[in-house]
């Protein structure tokens, strides 16, 4: 197999190339730590795998390159090897068109396993929730909540009445299957619908 990662993590990209040379299924690995390499990289040489990190140090996350590199090279094989590991991010990433979606805690030989399924083609097929848990007004209600602002300002900010508001609280603790903002924000956040760094 012939390996691309890109991760911004120098040191665990440069460990992650390392390890997996070790390998003997591994015929080639690269490492990159930028966007602009990655397609320099992609532009010369043969890949049969991409493996991309989502939280990179730049305007694009892994997510957005996933549709950039498919358009370009539609017959490649994308995985995503994150610490990010969130419901939404890898629904997201399935969606897009990713082969796998890996945690980077795995252990080294398991992550090997994974790239040889993707490889041949004998990946497992990942069930879909296309219905978002969560509409775009509720995700805005829900992080103004926990920022401490008062309902009014929120209805105010929102262009909304303070009864629709108190209907949008209504369904985020419905849909969340919790009793009180912060246990809201914290399930969000497990589910991947409002990032954690905020």
């Amino acid at each position: 197999m012939k390996i691309i990662l890109l991760d911004d993590h120098k040191l665990f990209g440069a460990s992650i190339k390392l390890l997996l040379e070790e390998h003997d299924e591994i015929e080639l690995c690269d490492y990159v730590s930028t966007i602009d390499d990655l397609f320099k990289y992609l532009q010369i040489k043969n890949y049969d795998i991409v493996l991309l990190d989502i939280n990179l140090k730049s305007e694009k996350t892994g997510l957005d390159l996933i549709k950039d590199l498919l358009e370009i090279y539609p017959d490649i094989n994308i995985a995503i090897l994150t610490s990010y590991d969130l419901k939404n991010y890898r629904e997201t990433a399935y969606k897009l068109g990713v082969r796998d979606f890996i945690n980077k805690s795995i252990e080294i030989d398991e992550l090997i396993e994974r790239l040889a399924r993707i490889y041949k083609g004998n990946n497992k097929i990942v069930e879909i929730n296309d219905k978002p848990l969560l509409t775009n007004s509720e995700k805005i209600v829900l992080k103004e909540l926990v920022k401490g602002s008062n309902k009014k300002d929120i209805a105010n900010k929102l262009f909304i009445s303070e009864r629709t508001l108190y209907n949008h609280i209504s369904n985020i603790y419905s849909k969340l299957g919790v009793n009180n903002a912060i246990q809201a924000f914290n399930k969000a956040i497990e589910l991947g619908y409002i990032d954690p760094l905020m």
